[in-house]
């Protein structure tokens, strides 16, 4: 099996995580990787970044050193009704 994105990862805005968006965007080149996604965590995680770091995220170029830059957010479930930690 061939992996060719990684669909999670952290970027230094989540403080438990230790490289930068460009630095993750290398690694992905050096491994071969066709996409990264970024995916750091909601508001309700101890760390986490708040509202503007994702609102800015939009701004980031689709490709980044040769590799697809995909943004989203790890959301959590709060309640038993299924409710999420980021707004709609």
């Amino acid at each position: 099996m061939k992996l060719v994105a990684d669909m999670h990862t952290h970027s230094i805005a989540s403080t438990h995580a230790y490289a930068t968006i460009t630095e993750m965007a290398q690694e992905a080149h050096d491994l071969g990787l066709f996409a990264v996604a970024i995916t750091d965590h909601a508001r309700t995680m101890p760390g986490a970044p708040g509202p503007f770091y994702f609102e800015s995220l939009a701004i980031l170029p689709s490709y980044i050193k040769g590799v697809r830059v995909l943004h989203g957010i790890e959301a959590n479930i709060c309640d038993y009704n299924g409710n999420l930690d980021v707004e709609p």
